[in-house]
């Protein structure tokens, strides 16, 4: 029995897709007899061309919302080239849009984490080569067609203890070009994720409609273990967590200090993380400090007190995104922000305030996005219900999100012109910031960083961003 999973976003060359690495680090350990690959970096024409000749048993593919339709499209194409082949999808568009199977060219679909379901599925086949769709019915986590009916048994098991999973198989990916620097950084930053949940439930993010209310960590000491692995195996000396709260269990944040300590990575390691402004505090810049964090960015989405209570609800201020900022200045870290604009109820006085909580507070580098409605979150409700977005938006090929959209404008109380305007004038205080970056990148230049650029893999890489970029510079 062979199982190919596929990373469908060719060339995007951004981070690596763990979620991929991580099923395929549980199913080796659980079911070490299965045949297991990953198709990552390909071209669709060789993807096609391997799966015609290899026929796997199963073929997994991932999709978020934003890459449902050329996920979709890649599938049918398969299903007809090996009609054998059972198709399975998985991710957080199928998890908070199941709606969607019904018109999908997939088998199976998991919902929620994958690892428990796919190992049941595999080990199942295992069993019994014909699929036995009384007993997949009776598995949490499944997707699946039953005659004319979709059956669906909800969200999956969670692994309640997150060390029981292995390692992430990186060795299976295509590690040569995620070993390249990228578009902010000269540095090729790793990834690493170190818990999975959130406790909030912001009105715009799906995070814990897919991984849950209750956080859950891995442990400092697998935390420690698997940085030591991306310094010493792959030569990062830089690596991005991209936890959603990594300072909220600050007893684990200090042994994961101690066991660095321990291993004598300290300082060699520059480590960039997301922050919530009300988990953070003097204690907790201290310990970043000693870590060897570079970069801090908080989502505080909205210079407008009145905004922010209706985002992220009463459990963060304006003064606490104020704090956050100074407390960074004074332990010199650098500080960055994400803002969103275009939301429901927004008003010109709040795009006032934002914009002049920007100039007024000067985070050293931000990002500015449109709000825009996903499954699975309170905006996805109110897009709907006032007609803005439809049912089936994500079947259908969509703008880049990182372009402006009047059209999917959320807000009722803005003009499109002005929404423009407003996003333009902040967009232009996030143009001067990054020239302050460019220059401190260029000043970085490093004998390795040389030897990495002199390479036919990072031409191609940076001939892809360039398209990139001239593609969404024509665009607007």
């Amino acid at each position: 029995m062979k199982i190919v999973l596929i990373n469908p976003d060719y060339l995007s060359y951004g981070d690596p897709p763990l979620g991929l690495a991580y099923l395929a680090g549980y199913i080796r350990e659980k079911l070490p007899e299965v045949e297991l690959e990953i198709f990552d970096q390909l071209k669709e024409k060789e993807i096609l061309k391997r799966l015609k000749k290899e026929s796997p048993t199963f073929i997994g593919l991932t999709a978020v919302s934003s890459n449902y339709y050329n996920v979709k499209k890649l599938a049918e194409k398969i299903k007809t080239l090996v009609p054998k082949s059972i198709l399975i999808l998985g991710g957080v568009h199928i998890t908070t849009s199941p709606e969607c199977f019904k018109s999908s060219p997939f088998n199976i679909a998991i919902r929620g984490e994958g690892e428990i379901p796919l190992a049941h599925l595999l080990n199942m086949l295992k069993e019994n080569p014909s699929l036995d769709l009384k007993k997949l019915s009776k598995i949490p986590g499944f997707l699946f067609r039953q005659k004319d009916k979709i059956i669906d048994t909800g969200l999956s098991e969670q692994i309640v203890n997150l060390d029981e999973i292995p390692l992430p198989e990186r060795d299976l990916l295509n590690m040569k070009y995620y070993c390249l620097p990228g578009s902010s950084s000269l540095e090729p930053t790793g990834s690493i994720l170190t818990s999975r949940g959130c406790p909030y439930s912001c009105k715009f993010c799906s995070s814990s409609s897919f991984w849950g209310r209750k956080i859950r960590f891995f442990s400092a000491k697998r935390v420690v273990e698997e940085i030591n692995l991306l310094y010493k195996r792959y030569g990062y000396r830089r690596i991005a967590i991209y936890d959603d709260l990594f300072s909220i269990n600050k007893p684990r944040l200090k042994e994961i200090v101690r066991g660095l300590e321990e291993k004598n990575l300290i300082g060699k390691i520059g480590f960039t993380v997301l922050g919530r402004a009300n988990c953070f505090d003097e204690e907790t810049a201290q310990l970043f400090k000693k870590l060897g964090v570079i970069r801090i960015t908080f989502g505080f989405e909205t210079g407008s007190s009145r905004m922010l209570n209706y985002l992220k609800g009463d459990n963060v201020a304006l003064a606490d995104n104020i704090q956050a900022i100074a407390i960074c200045k004074k332990y010199g870290l650098n500080c960055g922000g994400f803002f969103m604009i275009g939301s429901p109820t927004e008003t010109i006085k709040d795009l006032e305030e934002t914009y002049r909580f920007i100039k007024d507070h000067c985070p050293e580098d931000f990002i500015v996005y449109q709000t825009i409605a996903f499954p699975g979150t309170p905006f996805w409700d109110y897009a709907l219900n006032q007609g803005i977005i439809k049912k089936d938006f994500y079947e259908f090929k969509q703008k880049d999100f990182i372009d402006l959209n009047p059209s999917l404008l959320l807000s009722k109380d803005i003009s499109p012109r002005d929404f423009i305007d407003y996003f333009n004038r902040i967009r232009d205080l996030c143009t001067d910031s990054n020239r302050g970056r460019f220059l401190k990148n260029i000043l970085s230049i490093r004998p390795r960083h040389i030897r990495r650029i002199l390479t036919i893999e990072f031409l191609k890489k940076a001939t892809n961003l360039r398209r990139q970029l001239i593609k969404r510079i024509k665009k607007r």
